[in-house]
């Protein structure tokens, strides 16, 4: 079955770094990018549509992030270092990465009031300073609204940005608070780390690339949009390994989701898991493949879950188990040695979501 026609978009969690370890001891508290969207928006994550034009989604988060929360001199770019969240619901996906972005004291690179047409400001927040943020509009105190002269009472943006700044969604409570916990408990970052496609050296992590192929007119691709919206057709794919700890084999499993309008891709993941669930202990992710065609409508995303169970075959005689080196690919034998090594690196399986990750 045809992919479902897809908006896709792309959100920035990014963390200020500096350009010397002096100046990073220095700073006490991590901080983080928040920008002042345009009326009747508040502050939010930097972000939005990916277009046809973005090479990968990657790309799109850079963009989106330049464009909503950087001075227009600006010749430093952000850079994603993790997938943190893959949100799919029918006709919709979302990616959420964490970034790094350099800012010195001395000169902030961060966009300033009045700000242009796509946002007013931005400004680097420490998660103590995010909690004070009123969690909705509806929770700023009715005398501070203003009238804009069109019998339309609204919160006057250089009034609330100051006394009563509010969250457009839970987004930054939510992604900044995931990285605050890491911080805190010393532990590593969550999501899967970005890699570059062409680093054979790594197996484990998440790898967004643009494929070489015939492109077709750019008037065919102008037309995939819903609502003013880039359109994409996403193939959704999922490749299953599962790892017998008792008997030291393995079995892979491969399936795309058929049905968009019925299914996800996580419901898919839990569902070819779901055949070990007897005795499945553990569970997680260990890659994620996205590659967008040269036509700019088409993709392919490809999850690679993992489940360590004890003992199947007995009750799975349709599943081929071998060694790890008798798996007829490659990657899947490298996959397998990954697991085997216990390095760990893997992510939690819920930051593959089939609702959009809320509080």
């Amino acid at each position: 079955m045809s992919p479902l026609p897809t908006n896709a978009f792309s959100l920035a969690a990014i963390v200020r770094s500096y350009k010397t370890q002096k100046q990073s001891q220095e700073q006490k508290k991590q901080q983080y990018v928040l920008v002042h969207e345009r009326f009747p928006r508040g502050w939010w994550l930097p972000g939005g549509g990916i277009e046809h034009k973005d090479s990968t989604p990657v790309d799109a988060a850079v963009r989106e992030t330049i464009e909503e929360a950087a001075l227009p001199q600006c010749g430093d770019f952000p850079v994603m270092t993790h997938l943190l969240s893959l949100e799919q619901t029918q006709g919709r996906i979302r990616f959420i990465f964490r970034g790094e972005w350099c800012d010195d004291d001395e000169q902030s690179i961060l966009k300033c009031p009045p700000g242009d047409d796509d946002s007013i400001e931005a400004k680097w927040i420490t998660w103590e300073e995010i909690n004070n943020f009123k969690r909705r509009r509806k929770h700023i105190p009715r005398e501070q609204w203003l009238d804009d002269g069109n019998d339309n009472a609204h919160p006057l943006s250089s009034t609330t940005s100051v006394n009563h700044p509010w969250l457009r969604a839970h987004e930054p409570l939510t992604f900044f608070g995931m990285l605050e916990n890491s911080l805190q408990q010393i532990e590593s970052i969550p999501g899967l780390k970005l890699c570059q496609v062409e680093d054979k050296d790594e197996v484990v992590g998440a790898f967004f690339s643009r494929s070489k192929e015939s492109c077709q007119s750019a008037s065919e691709v102008q037309t995939l949009t819903i609502q003013g919206r880039a359109t994409f057709l996403i193939h959704l794919k999922c490749r299953l390994l599962v790892y017998d700890s008792e008997n030291r084999l393995f079995a892979t499993m491969s399936s795309f989701v058929d049905d968009q309008n019925e299914n996800t891709l996580r419901q898919l993941a839990d569902e070819m898991i779901s055949q070990f669930a007897s005795s499945t202990f553990e569970t997680g992710l260990q890659r994620v493949e996205y590659t967008a065609h040269e036509n700019g409508r088409d993709a392919t995303l490809t999850v690679f879950p993992y489940a360590i169970t004890s003992s199947n075959q007995d009750f799975h005689n349709d599943v081929k188990w071998v060694s790890k080196d008798e798996l007829a690919d490659s990657l899947d034998q490298r996959l397998a040695a990954h697991l085997l090594s216990g390095q760990g690196n893997f992510a939690d399986l819920n930051i593959l979501r089939d609702t959009e990750c809320a509080m």
